[in-house]
């Protein structure tokens, strides 16, 4: 495995500060099962506002009401309860620790780079795996498609509890829930109340674009590290590492705005099937009317594995490195898709494939001024307009496919040929220091530089915040 960027710092550097309440709220003192740890707790509903200060640990799923806000301090630690063996449907505090933000509810979590909001594993350092907590659920009000036309929608995670808390969606697409900057979300997600319904790292739910995210990490999720249902949220600076699904997962007419993206994976690790991103729509037009799932992307950085070494515990399935379904869109510029061993950079299914190849459709996707790469001798490269592998066609003479017995690109044989250094930020002689489109007009950071990571903004070299142990 190639060495990614920051050494992490040690845990017990990173908790200090004390946790407080505010107006009623009880935080509960409990002990940590199997440590001598005894914190302040959240269980149960939060219902009025309420300040964490100092590490907590979260007991089971836990609600955020509509109109109280949790704030949580720069450099506290949330320890997430491991659940008993089988879930419980009748008391929500036996299960996973999951954070859940109901609509109206908000979620206020601001840390720094040095003094980042760590959300973590009840295990010690060096017995963490992934899955072994939940992860952070957030409900909003902005607007949604679902496969039924109805506009809002039930978690899908937590469908075996009917209840309205478990619903997001509306009509409101500046909708508020909070905001997130500087936080590390490690070894989360999976099943919580259902085998086969997964909770992921971070999951928003309808969120609104009045919500901040940016600068946060998912690493060794045990399902998707992201993952939007609709929503209009924009985000910026986030990073997937060691993802066991989807790093970047995207449903239910999403339209929101993404720069400064990293996923970055290690391994082959999940049985079903994964990508970087993945982005499903509706098979038929009859119900999504043209309105569709429709990222606007641009500079990502998307790695694969170096092998096909599958992660111990699993089968191993990975599909590669962007894959659009289901007639789904995507606005793709100026990122690294390096696919390395996978051999699928950009794919789309049948029922996507004619409507993603014709500039005239009323949604058409936008695929430009990217490098992709992959080492394996059967590349699958398809263009956005011309159905075609990425070789030689003059729109896209900026991406190179690599492998190709007839068209290899011996420039870019390799990832060591992109010139990145240990954080990803490209180095003098770099293809990724030029040749972007000034995406400025979009209401992005304007740049030509392609890929996540700007010599200006070394923003994963930058502070404590992001950490790449394993275990």
């Amino acid at each position: 495995m190639k060495k990614l960027f920051i050494a992490a710092s040690a845990l017990s550097a990173l908790f200090a500060a004390s946790c407080s309440k505010q107006q009623d709220v009880e935080l509960k003192k409990e002990l940590i099962p199997g440590t001598a740890s005894t914190p302040d707790t959240l269980v149960g509903d939060i219902t009025v506002n309420t300040t964490v200060t100092k590490t907590t640990y979260l007991k089971g799923i836990v609600y955020v009401k509509p109109g109280a806000t949790l704030t949580v301090n720069p450099g506290v630690t949330i320890i997430g309860s491991a659940g008993a063996a089988t879930p419980d449907l009748l008391n929500l505090a036996n299960n996973k620790g999951v954070l859940v933000v109901e609509k109206g509810g908000k979620l206020v979590a601001n840390g720094t780079p040095s003094s980042p909001i760590v959300w973590t594993s009840s295990k010690a350092a060096g017995q963490r795996n992934f899955g072994d907590w939940g992860g952070i659920v957030i409900f909003g009000q902005a607007p949604i498609i679902t496969r039924t036309g109805a506009a809002t929608n039930i978690y899908e995670a937590f469908d075996a509890i009917n209840d309205p808390k478990n619903y997001y969606g509306g009509t409101n697409p500046s909708d508020n829930s909070g905001s997130m900057t500087y936080n590390r979300i490690e070894f989360a997600g999976g099943t919580v109340l259902a085998a086969n319904k997964e909770v992921n790292g971070l999951t928003l739910c309808g969120v609104g674009s009045g919500t901040v995210i940016n600068h946060v990490q998912v690493a060794h999720s045990g399902d998707d590290a992201f993952e939007f249902f609709g929503g209009t949220v924009n985000a910026s600076h986030l990073l997937a590492f060691g993802s066991k699904d989807d790093d970047f997962d995207f449903d239910e007419a999403y339209s929101g705005r993404l720069q400064f993206i990293i996923a970055y994976r290690t391994d082959l690790a999940d049985n079903s099937g994964s990508e970087m991103i993945e982005l499903d729509n509706n098979a038929t037009t009859t119900v999504f009317n043209n309105t569709r799932t429709n990222p606007l992307i641009v500079n990502a950085t998307l790695i694969g594995p170096a092998s096909t070494t599958v992660r111990s515990g699993v089968t191993g399935s990975f599909d590669g490195g962007v894959y659009v379904r289901k007639q789904g869109r995507i606005a793709l510029a100026n990122s690294l898709i390096i696919a390395q061993a996978l051999p699928v950079a950009l794919g789309t299914t049948a029922t996507t494939n004619a409507s993603f190849v014709n500039p005239s459709d009323p949604v058409p996707s936008f695929v430009r001024n990217n490098i992709f790469q992959t080492s394996s001798a059967n590349p699958v490269v398809i263009d956005s307009d011309e159905s075609n592998p990425i070789i030689g066609t003059a729109d896209n003479a900026l991406i190179a496919v690599l492998a190709n017995s007839t068209n290899q690109n011996g420039a870019l044989p390799n990832f060591a040929a992109f010139k990145l250094d240990g954080g990803l930020k490209p180095t003098a002689g770099s293809p990724a220091l030029s040749g972007g489109l000034n995406v400025s007009s979009f209401g992005f950071v304007g740049t030509t530089v392609r890929g996540a990571v700007l010599p200006t903004d070394p923003w994963t070299t930058t502070g404590s915040w992001i950490s790449i142990a394993a275990n």
